[in-house]
């Protein structure tokens, strides 16, 4: 979960701020809800706010037997819940879902468990002067659409630097998208006061462009993994018969689609263009409302897609100009989409043969 410092600036460098929680009226004055300016609808739109965490720290924010996520859902009234582990990663998702009174309210309580779980004997190992050092600050990795970021730093880094200074949180953006995602993480750093007001402000940048974060990709942790693998072809799909063998490998992760997609060819992949076939009734799904996803793919891959026009043959060409990095990039976010939908059928399909296998059963008895 490493960052980048981009736009933002740290703050002056301040003493540690006192271990007792100031008084409610404090945290109110430096939120300064009457100054900010925010439609009062926004001030109670119900929204969600994701944040990267490791498995450790979900584990403190979790608690023994669910005890500290439970404590803090009844504290403040959010929803919040921690994305299941995923084999070999490090990686989970901290969703919280509430208001812009409450969301921040619960990121403190969940700092004060990442803080109060570093002091703990046994998991710390820092001393000074003979003592154990005590920990009074904690990172949290907010997950934002890149779209938002500017709304975040302001014009010439205002904003940012008054959520800052306001907070006397340390806030860091990174540079980067998260890999397949549209999402940027922000580090905000400090004690579980700081970090209450300045998630507070934070959100209210948020919701004044909330609308940039309709067509926003969501991060999700999971295995790296090099595209040419993953579609288990050859590293420069050097040849049509190479592709094509691997693509009718049952064996191959590509197999899962069944024949989605198919013929991928690409005779040199830093000059000649990607191509692939897919069934009319799956191109949808890589397109989205108003060609939202198929513009997102765009913009994150740097690659230039082309979509064929419908023919007899129901199926459309898909062709993909780039780098080969940038080609890659596209030809993953496109299979995954084509997979995603692929179980949505599948799920559909075994509704339908169950309810139909239910059927003659309940006829029988309302006959008995």
């Amino acid at each position: 979960m490493n960052t980048e410092t981009t736009e933002t600036t740290a703050p002056k460098e301040t003493k540690p701020e006192a271990t007792t929680a100031p008084t409610t009226e404090s945290i109110e004055d430096k939120i300064n809800t009457e100054k900010l300016d925010l439609e009062e609808s926004l001030k109670t739109k119900t929204i969600s706010i994701r944040s990267l965490v490791t498995s450790k720290e979900a584990g403190a924010i979790i608690g023994k037997g669910g005890k500290n996520v439970k404590e803090v859902r009844d504290a403040t009234g959010v929803k919040a819940a921690v994305s299941p582990v995923v084999e070999g990663v490090n990686e989970r998702i901290l969703t919280v879902t509430g208001t812009l009174d409450t969301i921040p309210k619960a990121f403190a309580l969940f700092a004060k468990c990442l803080i109060d779980n570093t002091n703990l004997a046994n998991n710390n190992s820092k001393y000074h002067n003979g003592k154990p050092h005590v920990v009074t600050r904690t990172p949290i990795h907010l997950l934002v659409s890149h779209l938002l970021l500017g709304s975040i730093i302001g014009k010439n880094g205002e904003n940012i630097k008054e959520i800052q200074e306001t907070s006397k949180a340390y806030i860091i953006a990174s540079k980067d998208m998260l890999p397949q995602s549209t999402e940027r993480v922000i580090e905000v750093i400090g004690t579980a006061d700081s970090i209450h007001v300045a998630i507070y402000r934070i959100i209210v940048s948020i919701l004044r462009d909330f609308e940039k974060s309709s067509n926003n990709i969501l991060f999700k942790p999971s295995k790296k993994y090099n595209i040419n693998e993953f579609l288990n072809i050859s590293t420069h799909y050097s040849n049509q018969k190479n592709a094509n063998a691997a693509l009718s490998d049952k064996n191959g992760l590509a197999a899962k689609l069944d024949g989605i997609v198919s013929n991928v060819s690409n005779a040199d992949a830093n000059q000649q263009p990607l191509t692939f076939e897919v069934p009319a009734n799956f191109v949808g799904c890589t397109i989205g409302r108003n060609g939202s996803k198929i513009a997102e793919i765009r913009k994150i891959s740097g690659a230039k897609i082309s979509i064929s026009p419908m023919t007899n043959e129901n199926e459309r060409t898909f062709t993909i100009v780039g780098t080969e990095d940038s080609k890659n990039k596209a030809l993953t976010l496109i299979y995954e989409l084509l997979l995603k939908e692929k179980e949505k059928l599948e799920r559909k399909e075994a509704k339908g043969t169950a309810a139909a296998a239910a059927q003659p059963q309940e006829t029988t008895e309302a006959a008995n």
